[in-house]
């Protein structure tokens, strides 16, 4: 476990929480401290408190595109649910909380008939998340419709313009950034549009989700596209389509969606993963980068998904 650490008593601190009651997989061990925060400032004061203490952090939202793994996480995990929403029409902009639900934003949006966001609906994380990996779906991505967002670096805050996030497909500099930063807010470019019309694309973009990608325990596509190319298409071109190791499967609807059975261990899903990127490797030549993020204490047989 970390070092011994006292927190601010609001904050409600835990220690030992499951972190498989916290992701959309549904597996990985203890986080060694936990804490739920709904406010920004609740959010500043955990940063705050981690960073005095020297505690290593981790912010977490919905805890999908997200392995934790079995031996749990070392520090202070921070489950992020500040969802502030301020929508204005005179400025063309929706001001987000970084907890705010990606899928949720594109609904409350689309109520008040403001367009652009409906490819969010197809997103399954949180405002942070997705600002963080260039989170997209259905053609669109965060890149497209993201104004600026107010980021965290040790200690001091700054609202940053989206050009300066170095956006690429799946990608943002803030991912290559030594000083752990973490996104408070973000505001988005909408227009106005027919809250009808929105709903009736929202709906269908809803109806092809649910057709398209299994539910269960998984953390949507694990794999990125390769140029020019889909990971399912070529996971599946390769026969493993439904391929089982241990309590992880590889979904028979959508072949890049990796799936652990209830009372599987978070290294079956990082097992049947290597395996997938070997196997595809070695048909096509193509080693696909994976897109779902490894989190927490892992040995390094992990490093076999990114060698």
């Amino acid at each position: 476990m970390t070092k011994p650490a006292r927190f601010p008593s609001r904050l409600r601190v835990r220690t030992q929480e499951p972190m498989a009651r916290h992701t959309s997989f549904g597996v990985g061990g203890p986080a060694d401290y936990w804490v739920e925060i709904r406010s920004l400032d609740a959010l500043r004061l955990a940063l705050e408190s981690a960073d005095h203490q020297q505690i290593p952090r981790t912010i977490m939202g919905h805890g999908t595109n997200t392995l934790v793994a079995d031996a749990g996480v070392e520090g202070l995990v921070i489950y992020n649910r500040c969802m502030d929403f301020e929508p204005s029409r005179t400025t063309g902009l929706v001001r987000v909380a970084s907890g705010h639900s990606m899928a949720r934003l594109a609904g409350r949006s689309a109520r008040l008939g403001l367009g652009g966001l409906s490819f969010a609906i197809g997103v399954p994380g949180t405002v942070g998340g997705a600002v963080f990996g260039n989170a997209g779906a259905f053609g669109s991505d965060v890149a497209a419709v993201l104004e600026s967002a107010l980021v965290w670096r040790r200690g001091h805050e700054s609202e940053t313009a989206a050009h300066k996030f170095g956006f690429a497909y799946r990608h943002s500099a803030l991912q290559g950034d030594g000083t752990n930063p973490v996104v408070l807010a973000a505001s988005f470019r909408v227009q106005r549009s027919d809250p009808v019309a929105l709903r009736t694309e929202l709906l269908a973009l809803a109806r092809r989700r649910r057709a398209t990608q299994p539910q269960g325990q998984n953390a949507g596509s694990f794999f990125m596209n390769p140029d020019g190319d889909y990971a399912g298409r070529l996971i599946e071109a390769t026969g493993l389509k439904g391929k089982a190791l241990g309590g992880a499967f590889v979904s028979p609807i959508h072949a890049n969606f990796l799936s652990a059975r209830p009372g599987g261990a978070a290294l079956d899903v990082l097992d049947l993963a290597i395996e997938v990127r070997k196997r595809v490797a070695e048909a096509t030549g193509v080693w696909l980068a994976p897109e779902v993020r490894l989190l927490g204490r892992w040995n390094s047989r992990a490093q076999a998904l990114y060698s």
